[in-house]
């Protein structure tokens, strides 16, 4: 008699206490946000707004375990004919996939049914970078912030980490900042000093050319002070630093779509005009990993592929044997 082979497993789910699984969508919602006290408010209101707007409206009465995939896909399509942008969709997506991956975590759920929804995909549109030029045009109509500006250009610190800069945060002799805490908004609208945004602290390089002018600054102040300042030694506001100062300049000299965040464009940019590495780049934005420098900024490298390509060519093929054999691969330099 035939070998009949190995029995299929078979998949065993795990029962649910129907006490746990019969709360509704919006009751386990809240209770998942209330649980969230590891995120910035930002982040909190962000949440608070997907919820609100787009996840309670549909699925809010509904019973936890009654919600599936395909019902899921379906309001992604909706939502898509609707008109409702990409990018908030991914995002609320994503909250939706959050709930109801704790509610597994916490046995009311088998499996989580946010988890294999085809997404939109997301159309990447092209950042805008300002030119040198550009930059110090900018930087001379903002009068009074001219440093602010072209610190943040050649920088690329958010605004954030730049409000919550101390005089005490700068090394004139290592021409570096350090930066280790941000600025955001609560709630109410309320100013909060917490961690960066992916919560670590790094040490940001600056021109040499604006040694002197944060020099100027920093004299004659106490170390806690804020480096940069609005009128009177406040603390920096954004509301109020883009429409006194900011939007009018960029008006004033046509620039259009230019936003303070261009600026941290402009910064990844510059630096990768002059051939930095994307660890290097990744490591003065402060992203979380080399890839996020990579899925928005890696299309910048593509043209200097040539200008590599013709320096080994030239290495290679220019000269005499004798230099040609001084060509090595790496492994045959790690093996000698």
């Amino acid at each position: 008699m035939a070998n009949p082979g190995p029995t299929p497993a078979k998949t065993t789910l795990q029962r649910i206490d129907p006490r746990l699984s019969s709360i509704s969508f919006e009751d386990w919602s809240r209770d998942w946000l209330s649980g969230k006290t590891n995120i910035a408010p930002r982040t909190r209101r962000g949440y608070i707004a997907r919820l609100n707007s787009h996840l309670l409206p549909v699925f809010g009465q509904r019973k936890l375990t009654s919600i599936t995939n395909n019902e899921i896909s379906q309001w992604l399509a909706r939502s898509i004919e609707q008109g409702v942008g990409i990018v908030v969709l991914r995002q609320s997506h994503g909250v939706l996939r959050q709930i109801f991956n704790a509610a597994v975590l916490d046995g009311r759920l088998n499996r989580n049914p946010a988890i294999g929804v085809p997404l939109p995909r997301v159309i990447r549109r092209e950042k805008r970078a300002l030119s040198p030029f550009e930059l110090f045009e900018l930087a001379d109509c903002c009068e009074g912030y001219e440093v602010l500006v072209k610190f943040a250009g050649t920088t690329g610190l958010r605004w954030g980490e730049i409000a919550a800069l101390q005089c005490k945060d700068v090394s004139l002799l290592n021409r570096t900042v350090f930066v280790g805490k941000s600025y955001s908004d609560g709630l109410r609208g309320e100013k909060i000093l917490g961690s960066t945004k992916t919560h670590q602290s790094r040490t940001v390089p600056f021109p040499r050319e604006l040694g002197t002018e944060l020099k100027m600054l920093i004299e004659n102040r106490r170390p806690e002070a804020h480096l940069f300042t609005m009128p009177g030694e406040g603390s920096l506001d954004y509301n109020n630093f883009m429409s006194r100062i900011f939007r009018p300049a960029v008006k004033d000299l046509r620039m259009e779509g230019v936003t303070f965040h261009t600026l941290r464009h402009t910064a990844a940019s510059l630096l990768i005009s002059q051939g930095t590495p994307i660890t290097t780049v990744s490591g003065i934005l402060g992203h979380a990993s080399t890839q996020m420098t990579l899925d928005v900024y890696g299309h910048l490298y593509e043209d200097d592929a040539m200008t590599y390509m013709d320096r080994l060519g030239e290495k290679l093929f220019a000269g005499t044997d004798k230099e040609r054999t001084n060509v090595l691969s790496v492994t045959q330099k790690i093996s000698g």
